[in-house]
């Protein structure tokens, strides 16, 4: 039996500690993950030793093209963005997946 691909969080990384915590413990795990900010500085951590899951991008989270750009990317990477997480309120309650 295929097991379906799991979906990718679009993490948006702003001065919000909950969601950069979010980011971080999925970096840690090895989940899949895409972090997208608007400031080069939030994005290079996740670039610096890169552990193949994890697509970081710099753009204007609230330019639909730009958005929308971002997403396409993650996709062809990763695989299909399940959630735009940018508020407390959006990280899941659910414990964290461990990657496969």
């Amino acid at each position: 039996m295929h097991k379906p691909a799991p979906t990718v969080p679009l993490i948006v990384l702003t001065d919000d500690a909950v969601v950069r915590s979010y980011a971080e413990h999925l970096f840690d795990a090895d989940v899949p993950l895409a972090v997208i900010s608007a400031a080069y500085s939030d994005v290079v951590p996740y670039m610096l030793g890169n552990n193949g899951h994890t697509v970081a991008l710099v753009a204007d989270i609230d330019d639909p093209a730009q958005l929308a750009d971002a997403i396409l990317t993650v996709e062809r990477r990763l695989g299909t963005v399940g959630a735009v997480v940018r508020y407390a309120s959006d990280v899941p309650t659910a414990p964290v997946p461990h990657a496969a």
